[in-house]
């Protein structure tokens, strides 16, 4: 099964490169073709599979003189291997980034931030406000950044890029900001090794909306530092299927459903942080989470018309050495409890 596999995956990603190259054999040639569309079965290690783009449209592949001709990414991500288009290097990356030198980039301007994203890269972001939404969605120029379409506009969704620092370099930290009430300020879907420091991130204006300010699905090994999330987002942090993330010297605060949601993740760890004047339901929200530790943090004037704590079939739960000042709610955990709450925090002037 083994070399049968190795054997498919050769042929396979021989024939797409071989597409791609056969259309674009030089720069700046434009052609047109007759191609005939009879829309094939595709079959990889006997699994029927379908073939669509990064936005979950179907691609066909198609004949043209009598070659085969089959989307490079349906095909490799089947496969087991990602595919990266930078349309600035006019280049293909199948499989794993390579193991080049981090690359690093100075930018000054949401548009310059935007097109700097990418694996193996340091963004270094000046002091400033970098308002998201006024650079025109446009997604021709990478695979792997790309916007969503929400109700009231448009959200940026970093898709399986690895090795990405974004790091405010100035006194006070650089602010990220979009306009849509439905979108996250930032999307990250199969991301890896992501690190974000100095940087403080939220929605232009107050009010109700159905987008917080970070949303991380499928990823792994992320850390916040010094990062601060804030209202009106629905949340500061929404996480699914995300493992080993740590959040330290960070706030969200202002949100107006909920601090965070947690969801089949593991080992999550918050240390150093404020959690404060946010609003909603139950503030913290895990299901079917193991590893979760908040530490020596600060809740503060939050509001929940549920529970501060919220945990559905979540195993190994700590909290520990933190404050609880002015808060309200209508209990603390709810019915479910999480074991050593109430011993070594501290709790002042709260109504539960």
């Amino acid at each position: 099964m083994k070399i049968r596999k190795t054997l498919a995956l050769t042929l396979v990603i021989s024939i797409a490169l071989l597409s791609v190259c056969s259309l674009a054999y030089a720069a700046g040639v434009t052609k047109s073709i007759e191609v005939t569309y009879t829309n094939p079965s595709i079959f990889v290690d006997g699994y029927l599979i379908e073939t669509k783009d990064v936005t979950g449209k179907k691609v066909e592949p198609f004949v043209y003189e009598g070659t085969t001709y089959l989307p490079v990414r349906a095909i490799s991500e089947a496969l087991g291997k990602t595919v990266d288009w930078d349309s600035a290097a006019n280049r293909i990356d199948i499989g794993n980034p390579s193991t080049e030198e981090i690359r690093e980039i100075t930018v000054g301007t949401a548009a310059e931030f935007i097109a700097a994203i990418g694996p193996n890269t340091r963004i270094l972001m000046k002091e400033g406000v970098y308002n998201l939404s006024s650079v025109k969605p446009d997604n021709s120029l990478k695979s792997n950044v790309f916007w969503d379409t929400v109700y009231d506009g448009s959200e940026l969704c970093l898709y399986r890029i690895q090795n990405l620092t974004i790091e405010g370099i100035g006194k006070t930290p650089s602010e990220i900001v979009v306009e849509p009430r439905y979108a996250f300020v930032l999307n990250f879907m199969q991301c890896t090794n992501v690190n974000m420091k100095n940087i403080t991130a939220g929605h232009t204006d107050a009010g109700y909306c159905a987008g917080g300010v970070f949303a991380f699905s499928n990823s792994t090994d992320i850390t916040l530092d010094s990062v601060n999330m804030y209202g009106c987002g629905t949340e500061g942090l929404n996480l699914y299927n995300v493992n080993n993330m740590e959040v330290k010297n960070s706030s969200i605060y202002e949100c107006t459903y909920a601090i965070m949601t947690v969801d089949a993740s593991k080992n999550i760890k918050f240390e150093d942080c404020v959690f404060r004047d946010n609003e909603g339901f139950s503030m913290v929200n895990l299901y079917a989470t193991s590893g979760f530790t908040i530490k020596n943090c600060e809740f503060k004037n939050n509001n929940a018309q549920l529970d501060m704590f919220s945990s559905t079939s979540s195993t190994d739960v700590n909290i520990s050495a933190c404050t609880f000042t002015g808060n309200k709610a209508k209990s603390l955990q709810g019915s479910s409890g999480i074991p050593g709450l109430t011993g070594n925090n501290t709790f002042t002037k709260n109504e539960f």
